[in-house]
């Protein structure tokens, strides 16, 4: 099997010869910036760049796919919020929300993903690493409808909103989930093979698992149906409360922070979706040595992970020893 068709039965719950090691997070580090000359914060805005590092993982970290863009600002700055461009070694961050008055909502209008922002940069990168290598999976990272509402918003607004003004709030993740639809139809067009939802902001520490299955789980299962290719949803932290619901979504897949233990969530799910993860990001990638991210990897797939990942991004500073660690431990286990 080559990479994508053991992505994607891995996905899918189809047999496959072996674990199958990628990364539906951010996987740009330092040395590959080096190694390639495509660096942040260029490649957030250049398609060229942007498609050269994020093929950097596959070709220097060994990572069997390819994952852009490498920041959860896309959509946000889209629509006009303010952001920090970030540098070689951290990513773009909203600075100002676009929505600090209620009523600017009613004049937003959905943005055209071939037009807006960097929404075609992204477009492009994909175009680019298809021709590149038809092989490897092309993994889309879109922001989930409620993180997406709190980052043009602001976080704190978005919860005062859900008691004082409801209506608004309704409102505000209609327009997010299909701004949301548009952008990630556009992305499986331009040969997005999986589509990845962030969604940080609804986790269980913040919102609870009521008011997640209230507020946040209707727009993201509606955005997740709406797609063609098979989805993934990622929330941070011990995601563990919610993982029935993430997984009644309809995505093909769970991606588990390393908070998560395996074993409890393969009992909370079964069969219904692929197990994601979850090597620690910064204990274990970034602080730990090759035959720690090595004996690490070897225990998630003792524990059933269908397709061994790390729990989160990979930090910039993460050593490439350690990213190939990671990837080879994934071939000494065969099915």
């Amino acid at each position: 099997m080559n990479s994508k068709e053991r992505f994607l039965a891995a996905l899918n719950k189809e047999e496959v010869d072996r674990v199958s090691v990628a990364c539906p997070l951010q996987t740009a580090t330092v040395e590959m910036m080096a190694e390639t000359g495509a660096a942040w914060p260029e490649a957030h805005s250049n398609a060229q760049k942007m498609a050269k590092l994020a093929l950097a993982a596959n070709r220097l970290g060994g990572i069997e796919s390819v994952r852009v863009p490498f920041d959860l600002c896309v959509e946000a700055e889209a629509l006009g919020s303010a952001i920090h461009g970030g540098n070689s070694d951290s990513q773009p961050s909203i600075k100002d929300p676009v929505l600090s008055d209620p009523e600017k909502l009613y004049s937003l209008e959905v943005p055209d993903p071939s037009e807006a922002g960097r929404m075609p940069v992204v477009l492009e990168a994909i175009k680019l690493v298809k021709e590149e290598d038809p092989s490897l999976p092309i993994i889309a990272g879109i922001t989930g409808p409620f993180t997406l509402a709190g980052q043009i918003r602001g976080v704190e607004a978005l919860l005062m909103d859900m008691f004082d003004n409801p209506s608004f709030f309704k409102d505000l993740l209609s327009f997010t989930t299909v701004l949301l639809i548009s952008y990630g139809r556009a992305l499986e067009e331009a040969g997005a093979d999986s589509i990845v939802v962030i969604d940080p902001s609804a986790g269980s520490e913040l919102l609870g698992c009521d008011f997640y299955q209230e507020a946040a789980y209707p727009p993201c299962s509606k955005l997740v149906h709406s797609l063609n290719e098979p989805a993934i949803l990622h929330i941070c932290g011990d995601s563990t409360p919610l993982l029935g619901m993430m997984a009644d979504t309809g995505v093909a897949g769970v991606s588990l922070d390393h908070l998560v233990d395996i074993q409890k969530a393969k009992e909370l799910v079964g069969d219904r979706v692929a197990i994601i993860g979850n090597i620690n990001p910064p204990d274990t990638l970034f602080l730990g040595s090759p035959e720690d991210v090595r004996a690490e990897a070897l225990e998630c797939i003792a524990r059933g992970v269908d397709i061994l990942a790390p729990g989160c991004g990979i930090p910039p500073g993460t050593k490439l020893e350690n990213i190939k660690a990671m990837a080879e431990a994934a071939k000494i286990v065969e099915k």
